[in-house]
C-alpha cells in the first residue's frame, strides 16, 4: 500500500480525533465517570420482608400477621384485622431476636399457603379469622385472597389451603 495514502489517512484520522475532544459536550457519556448510589435499602423486589415477632403471638406456618408493636414487629391477625402478609415460617415469640419472612400481600408472586378456620370452599374470596387463620369473607369486609386449591384438598378447621394473595382491601364482589 502507498506510504502516503497511509499517511493521510492516519492524519485524517488524528484530526477527526481532536475536533470530537474539542467539540464534544461538556458530559459526554463516554468520558462520564460512574456514580454509585446506595438505594436499595428498603427495597423488596420480590414481595418478601423480614420482620420481628412480638411475644405473645400465636406459633404456627402459613399464619396471617399484621403490623405489631412497633414498625419492626409483626403479630397473628385475629378476626377483621387487616393483614400485612403471610409466613411460611412459624414464629418464636419467645424467641423475638429471629426474624421471620413475611410474604407481602400485593407484593409477593404466586399463590400461598395460610390456614383455614373450616368454612371456605374453592374460589371464595377470604379475611382474617381468629388466630392468623382465614374464613369466608363477606362485602364490605377486608379482603386479603381468594381460594385457589385443587379437589384433593380438605377444608376442615386448621387445614392448609392455597389463596391467590391481594392487597387487603375492601374490595366489591
Amino acid at each position: 500500500m502507498n506510504p502516503v495514502i497511509i499517511t493521510l489517512v492516519l492524519t485524517s484520522f488524528a484530526a477527526a480525533l481532536l475536533l470530537f475532544r474539542k467539540f464534544r459536550a461538556p458530559h459526554s457519556v463516554f468520558h462520564t465517570p460512574a456514580e454509585f448510589a446506595n438505594v436499595g435499602e428498603g427495597d423488596f423486589a420480590h414481595g418478601h420482608k423480614p420482620y420481628l415477632v412480638d411475644i405473645g403471638a400465636v406459633a404456627g406456618r402459613y399464619l396471617l400477621y399484621k403490623i405489631g408493636s412497633d414498625n419492626d414487629h409483626v403479630t397473628t391477625c385475629g378476626a377483621g384485622d387487616s393483614p400485612i402478609g403471610q409466613s411460611d415460617d412459624q414464629g418464636d415469640s419467645n424467641n423475638t431476636d429471629v426474624p421471620v419472612s413475611i410474604n407481602l400481600f400485593g407484593a409477593c408472586h404466586g399463590t400461598l399457603r395460610v390456614v383455614t378456620d373450616g368454612t371456605i370452599a374453592n374460589g371464595n374470596y377470604v379475611k382474617a379469622a381468629a388466630n392468623g387463620q382465614v374464613t369466608v369473607a363477606a362485602a364490605g369486609d377486608i379482603i386479603c385472597g381468594r381460594a385457589c386449591f385443587g379437589t384433593d384438598t380438605t377444608t376442615n378447621a386448621g387445614d392448609v389451603i392455597t389463596i391467590v394473595p391481594m392487597a387487603a382491601a375492601k374490595y366489591q364482589f
